[in-house]
């Protein structure tokens, strides 16, 4: 059997080329059978140290990893496999937030468990997702049959929060988004933050079902 061709690209400029063979110089990108795949700080860690000791060192020397915190709880695997997942399906960059809104919408299934994004589909943005749920008011109407104002009741749709989303959701594993910020939720119990579970009345932004 032939192996396939496998080249180290490490920048951007290449320094060989022969046939097939192309050997750039940049960040440790590898192609092979005409596919690019990215070498993550956490892959390169684990070549170097093994899982165990790579988590420990990502860990300890990460900053604004909420998302990969939350990932590592919510589908219950190693911090460096979700750093991993992170830098390469959400183009997280060392010690900077994730745009989650962005990129995680797209991610369909991750570590054999599906991802499902939570609410309903938007009237002009089918991308979009309003999670919200009912609530019960009154509302002052004009009445033309009796010539006043009266008192109706009514349901309008409202965001969560932190504690409502809780409390309905006591059962499952669910990404929880608010603003800046991403936690786990786990059979009722948050996963993020020593805070996030005295913080409950932050409206909840996105919300991810993990399967």
């Amino acid at each position: 059997m032939t192996k396939p061709n496998v080249f180290l690209i490490t920048c951007t400029h290449a320094v060989h080329n022969s046939g097939n063979k192309i050997w750039i110089h940049g960040i440790g990108f590898v192609y092979l059978q005409g596919k690019i795949k990215v070498m993550t700080q956490a892959k390169k860690l684990i070549k170097k140290y093994g899982k165990e000791e790579a988590s420990y060192e990502l860990s300890s020397n990460e900053n604004n990893d909420c998302v990969v915190r939350a990932i590592t709880a919510a589908f219950d695997i190693d911090y460096v496999d979700a750093h991993h997942f992170c830098e390469h399906k959400l183009h997280r960059k060392p010690n900077q937030g994730t745009m989650t809104s962005l990129y995680l919408p797209k991610v369909k299934q991750a570590f054999g468990r599906k991802i499902k994004r939570m609410g309903r589909p938007g009237k002009y943005c089918k991308n979009y997702r309003y999670l919200t749920r009912d609530q019960k008011s009154k509302v002052e109407r004009w009445s033309n049959a009796k010539q006043k104002w009266v008192t109706k009741r009514v349901i309008k749709q409202v965001e969560y929060k932190v504690s409502e989303f809780v409390k309905a959701h006591s059962e499952g594993r669910y990404l929880v988004v608010v603003k800046g910020h991403m936690f786990a939720l786990i059979d009722g119990e948050i996963k993020g933050n020593w805070d996030d579970n005295q913080r409950l009345t932050r409206k909840v932004k996105s919300a991810y079902k993990v399967g």
